[in-house]
């Protein structure tokens, strides 16, 4: 038995190189190839893949999965979603090693150098930063702009969050749309009677379906929801410590104003 065991992986190797190499497998004809018929395992896919794909069928699951994301995710998210793509396989700071210490850093020095004014110099690559910076030059008082730069910080948040949301959305949704279109066509199939000659086509219909469905959630959908997800941490961590520390120098920088009540000089004597 012993001796059985340590010749197990001789033998398995055997077979399968024999198979790799004689191109004996079954394939989707249900027919073994002959042993010097040339086709092996890449052949086969090659000539058969057309059977894998209905882009009608295709298309429908696509919609059917893209409309309801959208109608979980809300009435922009779509747009915002597919315009999320250009920069989702990146790393927003990769090119330039922009990080936020290196930032606060930069505004301290434009701040010592040149004052508040200095800061429409500083340099970034997140449009939020600079967006923040030009208001806190031109900030009335350091409530004003505290109150104004967490609702901006909030809003791209939002917008950024609401893309990820979306691709996940979808991710869960395909699975479903894809089991609903193979029960759809085995109701459509046992109610119309089954035919062996018609058989065929009508279960790949409702096996592709599912198939479909798969693809789009866990190689489409979900991998994307990944990217946007940790760009969205990325930048979140990023501008809250920007945001933190313009907020600590609107507050040393400027004052707030209180509110000003004005009396007139020479009150206007009541009439009797």
């Amino acid at each position: 038995m012993s001796r059985f065991f340590r010749s197990c992986p001789k033998y398995l190797h055997a077979v399968c190189f024999g198979f790799c190499q004689t191109g004996k497998i079954l394939p989707l004809t249900g027919k073994f190839l002959p042993v010097n018929s040339g086709l092996g395992i890449m052949d086969i896919l090659l000539t058969n893949i057309w059977r894998f794909f209905d882009p009608i069928l295709f298309g429908v699951v696509l919609g059917c999965v893209l409309a309801m994301a959208w109608v979980q995710s809300g009435r922009h998210s779509i747009v915002t979603a597919f315009a999320a793509l250009a920069n989702c396989g990146r790393n927003p700071f990769e090119e330039s090693g922009e990080n936020a210490t290196y930032m606060c850093r930069r505004i301290d020095f434009a701040l010592r150098e040149q004052g508040l004014v200095g800061l429409e110099n500083v340099r970034s690559q997140d449009p939020f930063v600079l967006r923040i910076l030009g208001y806190l030059v031109n900030a009335k008082d350091s409530k004003d702009f505290e109150e104004w730069v967490r609702l901006e910080e909030h809003s791209v948040a939002t917008k950024e969050n609401m893309s990820a949301r979306f691709w996940f959305s979808a991710a869960e949704i395909a699975p479903a749309i894809g089991l609903i279109g193979t029960i759809t066509g085995l109701i459509q199939l046992f109610a119309t009677g089954i035919d062996p000659l018609k058989m065929g086509p009508a279960m790949s219909f409702t096996l592709l379906t599912s198939l479909y469905g798969l693809f789009i959630s866990h190689i489409v959908a979900f991998p994307i929801h990944v990217r946007l997800n940790t760009r969205a941490e990325i930048l979140s961590a990023y501008r809250a410590k920007v945001v933190e520390h313009a907020i600590d120098i609107a507050n040393h920088e400027l004052s707030a104003v209180a509110p000003v009540h004005f009396v007139p000089a020479n009150p206007a004597k009541r009439v009797a």
